[in-house]
């Protein structure tokens, strides 16, 4: 039916429902970018993607220990990516957050291990700039001058299980009516329908004491069988957990002379 005081616009038909389950959201599962070392871009504008974060000093040795600090955070987000330069992955994505909390580079109880945040490594090591400024704006500074350069980063994968939120599982679903005989069924990734969450819990170490449960990382995504990562593995609680592509280091640039 048309409106009488606007014959150009129809009134709109109503949903249209597909045939059994609804499609995955956001077109489809998206490609998982893989552990290895690529050449990312750094988004234009630096400036802009600057934050803060509260954070507990641990170390022992600074004057601030114990108590709450505002450390400055540069947050890459999706909006603001880092973005692959070149290489068979080039234009794949990578989200990230780096603090200027100082963490421990060794064992945090030995009293020579030094403290450096990721902020420092970003500028010292990704971006090859040996200035080391002193002050949290002389660091943000420094970094803002490379915007839209290029870094190399070391990623891989990570995972968590979270308590707090309803775990995925992988069922099976008969084959389709009037399929032939013999057609095997599938497997699909669902919400669990009983409600079960999952079993992250940081003061407990995993059942092969590798790291602390529910926490995954590059080494466990990895087939044994065949040494292909893979983007999806499944949790000792039974949850289905897909890899996070996360940074594991910063590469120098190319053509740095090795020490």
């Amino acid at each position: 039916m048309t409106d009488v005081n606007n014959p150009n616009i129809v009134n709109e038909g109503g949903e249209v429902w597909p045939e059994g389950d609804l499609p995955s959201q956001g077109f489809g599962a998206r490609e998982t970018l893989m552990p290895g070392t690529d050449e990312f871009t750094l988004p234009a504008n630096i400036a802009q993607l600057w934050g803060t974060v509260d954070i507990k000093d641990g170390n022992p040795r600074s004057k601030t220990h114990g108590q709450t600090v505002r450390r400055n955070q540069l947050k890459f987000d999706k909006n603001n990516p880092l973005v692959i330069a070149s290489g068979p992955h080039a234009g794949q994505t990578m989200t990230a957050s780096f603090s200027s909390n100082p963490r421990p580079r060794g064992k945090a109880d030995d009293e020579k291990t030094p403290w450096v945040s990721d902020l420092a490594y970003l500028l010292d090591i990704g971006i090859g700039d040996h200035s080391r400024p002193a002050t949290p704006d002389g660091l943000k500074a420094a970094i803002n001058k490379y915007a839209g350069r290029t870094i190399r980063i070391e990623h891989g994968l990570s995972a968590h299980c979270r308590p707090d939120k309803v775990r995925y599982i992988i069922v099976a679903t008969p084959p389709p009516a009037g399929s032939p005989v013999g057609t095997p069924s599938s497997e699909k990734t669902i919400a669990d329908p009983t409600g079960v969450k999952g079993c992250g819990d940081d003061s407990q170490k995993r059942a092969d004491g590798k790291g602390k449960k529910g926490r995954w990382y590059t080494n466990d995504f990895k087939d044994p069988e065949t040494g292909d990562f893979m983007d999806s593995i499944e949790c000792e609680c039974g949850a289905v957990l897909r890899g996070f592509p996360s940074v594991e280091r910063f590469a120098p640039p190319l053509g740095t002379p090795t020490k």
